[in-house]
């Protein structure tokens, strides 16, 4: 079983350029390589800041263009999303009993679980409150045995990025508790750190992605004066049994052979 993996689109109201490029146009030119390349893939994941002010506008750009992609998209929210926005333009997307955008994916590969870790209020950093926690544990629980995948926009950990650690999941200890019941975890998929990298965490394997708009600057001095236009990748995850492969294809840096 195939799928991929897009994180931080951080759209803006459509023809709105953000640190010097057009996140949508960015965005679409991703899809349109997964859906030439990958339009076998089971489905995709948008991990979490779909919007850069969540903006009802960049919300409907986004419905829009995902009206003609091919594959079933899950869509997530990250600290620059607004929730009653998003939810006002995707109203049929699964919440749980208690208004967070969360929900579970069963195949026969295993269980997809996907977070809702933003945090209300002007912050960057993420949470898991009590009722998101309970909602996790008793997925779990219920999962049993299964191969369990979570999905969650900010991470519960340090990634050694001295400017995003600060602003990673709040409370991660309580997140290792809500996860206690999880029997058969293999994988955790993060975005919110706009970098591609690979982490073992509490011996469950994670990785994380560069955002298809712009890249944070690994130099803490040049936080609020610098970016990094580094290009977006997406990731392509297979499931062979216990084996899990991941590659990262950065599709918008493609360049001919020269000479051909």
């Amino acid at each position: 079983m195939k799928f991929i993996h897009i994180t931080d689109p951080h759209l803006t109201k459509p023809g709105q350029i953000l640190w010097g490029t057009d996140p949508c146009d960015r965005l679409s030119r991703c899809l349109d390589d997964i859906a030439r390349l990958h339009g076998d893939a089971a489905f995709c994941v948008i991990s979490g800041d779909l919007t850069e002010m969540g903006e009802t506008a960049a919300y409907d750009g986004l419905r829009q263009r995902l009206q003609d992609f091919p594959i079933r998209t899950f869509l997530m929210l990250g600290n620059h999303d607004e929730r009653t926005a998003f939810q006002s333009v995707f109203p049929e997307e699964p919440s749980c009993a208690d208004g967070f955008v969360q929900q579970v994916h069963k195949t026969d590969q295993g269980i997809f679980i996907f977070l809702d870790t933003k945090k209300e209020g002007r912050t960057s950093a993420g949470e898991l409150c009590e009722k998101r926690q309970q909602w996790l544990t008793e997925q779990l629980a219920e999962a049993g045995d299964a191969p369990v995948f979570l999905f969650m926009h900010h991470p519960p950990f340090d990634v050694g990025v001295s400017h995003m650690d600060p602003i990673k999941l709040d409370d991660p200890e309580a997140f290792v508790e809500a996860i206690g019941a999880g029997a058969n975890i293999r994988h955790i998929f993060f975005g919110h750190v706009h970098r591609a990298g690979y982490f073992n965490w509490r011996g469950i394997p994670c990785t994380s992605l560069p955002g298809t708009n712009h890249q944070v600057s690994m130099s803490p001095e040049s936080v609020g004066t610098t970016y990094s236009s580094e290009p977006p990748m997406y990731g392509i995850v297979s499931l062979h049994g216990e084996q899990i492969n991941i590659l990262f294809d950065a599709c918008l840096d493609r360049s001919p052979i020269p000479g051909k």
